[in-house]
């Protein structure tokens, strides 16, 4: 879900909600707290000020969490940092962690499965 990215995103910039909503040229952070909480859905401009205010994300990631959250600019302004490639990696292993707990968890139902079907048969 695109809010639980958002969140991600602030938690990885470290950044408050008020700070970033002030980021995006809110004066408060309430739109961005309804987002969060999911009252809101963000709308395109929200997601393009966003990019544009942070330009070091990847606008796939945002959108649907495809690829890493930071992406490398060759523009100084928007270079990568250590810290956003640490963030990267934890990350994308976070993601495989996910992943492999979804396959372990299929795994083990399909072998219930088979069990079940050997002891009818």
């Amino acid at each position: 879900m695109i809010e639980s990215r958002i969140q991600q995103l602030i938690d990885a910039l470290n950044v408050s909600v008020l700070e970033f909503a002030r980021k995006l040229g809110e004066h408060r952070g309430e739109k961005v707290y309804h987002i969060l909480h999911g009252r809101l859905k963000p709308r395109y401009d929200t997601l393009e000020k966003i990019l544009l205010a942070y330009p070091q994300i990847n606008g796939d990631w945002l959108l649907r969490g495809e690829g890493m959250m930071f992406k490398v600019l060759d523009s100084p302004s928007a270079a990568i940092t250590v810290e956003e490639r640490l963030r990267n990696m934890e990350f994308l292993l976070f993601q495989l962690n996910e992943r492999m707990a979804l396959l372990q968890e299929t795994n083990d139902l399909l072998r219930a499965e088979i069990e079940q079907l050997r002891q009818q048969g």
